[in-house]
């Protein structure tokens, strides 16, 4: 649903007098306050300058707050260089400026799509589990957090991502910064310089594991790489989210330059996510590839020549084999007489204490669940119920689906069930669409496919945290819908084709 209104620009001799009165004001202000408040300041300087950017280049400020929000260069600023935590909780809402242009100065229409409705009845079903909440101010916090880093993050991009250009930068923005990130891991696994986060990028985990290997102190451990989350297994999430976004931008450029870029990329991005040693990323990492071959992007020699490529992969970094040694949980978690799950670690045998617990508290509020946030606090009841490993501290349910049945119930379900079929349809829809009308569109469709498709593969095993990354990438899924059914509605589509160096997929 769209919210129409005049498609008139603001005439350029009122866009220059409001410039002028802006950098006056500013500098007014600014000149006053440094006297006294210098922090204000250089706040106030930093404001004044983002709004003459907006007029100047308003989709850059979009770029620059995709940008830090997937680096978390924001949480990492105030961690780490002492910058105000208002400072940095206040980036996602620059989107505000962009968002305001658009609406105000270019009369350009609100965007409200069919997730905004249903994210609005998932807030409801979040509202009402509070109110029967043991702990309702941490549920009430819950709930803001989703209103914050969900609803607002999701309608601020679907309403400033709006046209094709925007959507690519848009895409690359998040494939560099992929780039980055694995670039910091992979330096810091190559020097073994474990004991520096470089400015809190390359942050280490708690976990580690062994390898096998001996030496004079013992068995050998390999830290698991955090990344700038310092969460080895949410770092391997993101990063394998970028995945089909820098490979099909591989696959979607003209430019040889870009290409290079793109493949360097992935590589980057797929060992970042490598080096956190994630059995459940290497488990989503697999789905991806079965997926892609079910699309028939991959075909038989092509998933043989990624397969040589993994193994490669796995001898640079052999850590990872002995780590994927352990994942037998399936089997473990389905043995008929026990056994097996007794003798599996420890951080299997709580998972599946953890996974058992959720599944309790579903069956006993199967309508709005336990509330939100709340399986923490009935973790300990629930688990000594199930009894395999109970853990005297506060747990997560490591995995989503059974963590929104225990905190939402089965309405909880519903409402992002719908919220991702809905997108996953629509984008699917496009593809086929754009395949060859426009294959640098139907790339970039399929790359947003593919990213949802990890996220709920690799969240199998996670619960539901650091939920911006998830909303940043169905907002731009969303904006990607909308830009696709305008396109196709004007049939203005750009006459883009793949490079003649490299050929496209064949799909079906």
């Amino acid at each position: 649903m769209t919210v129409r209104a005049s498609e008139q620009y603001l005439p350029a001799s009122r866009k220059l007098m409001l410039l002028l009165a802006i950098l006056l004001g500013g500098a007014v202000v600014i000149g006053a306050m440094a006297a006294q408040e210098p922090l204000f300041a250089l706040g106030g300087l930093v404001f004044v300058l983002l709004t003459v950017g907006m007029f100047i280049w308003p989709d850059g400020v979009t770029i620059f707050v995709l940008f830090v929000l997937y680096t978390n260069a924001a949480v990492v600023a105030v961690r780490f260089h002492g910058v105000p935590f208002i400072a940095g909780a206040a980036v996602p809402a620059l989107l505000i400026f962009p968002f305001g242009y658009y609406l105000v100065f270019r009369h350009k229409e609100l965007v409200i799509d069919k997730i905004v409705p249903l994210m609005g009845v998932l807030l409801l079903v979040f509202v009402l589990g509070s109110l029967f909440a043991v702990d309702r101010d941490e549920a009430v916090e819950s709930v803001i957090n989703f209103v914050i880093e969900g609803i607002a993050l999701y309608v601020l991009i679907i309403n400033t991502v709006r046209t094709p250009k925007l959507l690519r930068l848009a895409i690359w923005a998040l494939v560099i910064a992929g780039l980055l990130m694995g670039g910091v891991s992979f330096y810091q696994q190559i020097t073994q310089t474990y004991d520096q986060n470089y400015g809190g990028f390359a942050q280490m985990s708690d976990a580690a594991f062994g390898t096998g290997e001996e030496n004079l102190l013992g068995e050998v451990e390999q830290p698991r790489l955090g990344g700038p989350l310092g969460q080895q297994n949410r770092f391997a999430q993101i990063m394998l989210m970028l995945v089909p976004l820098a490979l099909f931008q591989f696959w979607g450029q003209r430019s040889k330059l870009l290409r290079l870029l793109a493949a360097v990329a992935t590589g980057l991005i797929l060992t970042g996510a490598v080096l956190t040693f994630s059995r459940g990323a290497a488990v989503g990492f697999v789905l991806m590839l079965l997926t892609m071959a079910f699309m028939r992007y991959i075909k038989l020699h092509r998933l043989l020549i990624v397969l040589i490529a993994l193994v490669l992969l796995l001898q640079a970094f052999p850590q990872f084999s002995s780590r994927l040694d352990s994942l037998s949980v399936f089997s473990e978690l389905i043995s008929d007489d026990g056994t097996t799950i007794s003798s599996a670690d420890g951080a299997t045998r709580s998972r599946a204490t953890e996974m058992l617990a959720a599944v309790l508290m579903f069956a006993e509020h199967p309508v709005i669940g336990v509330g939100p946030g709340m399986y923490p606090q009935h973790y300990q009841e629930y688990a000594t119920r199930v009894g395999i490993r109970v853990l005297r501290t506060t747990r997560e349910s490591h995995s989503l689906p059974l963590g929104l049945a225990a905190e939402a119930g089965l309405l909880g379900l519903l409402a992002l069930g719908s919220i991702l079929f809905l997108t996953l349809r629509d984008l699917n829809r496009h593809r086929r669409q754009f395949l060859k009308r426009s294959p640098e569109m139907a790339y970039i469709v399929t790359g947003l496919f593919l990213s949802i498709i990890v996220f709920l593969t690799t969240s199998l095993f996670l619960h539901f945290a650091y939920i911006r990354y998830f909303w940043l990438i169905m907002g731009l899924a969303g904006a990607t819908n909308h830009i696709a059914k305008n396109m196709l509605a004007t049939d203005v589509v750009p006459e883009i084709q793949p490079s003649t160096a490299l050929t496209a997929p064949q799909t079906g």
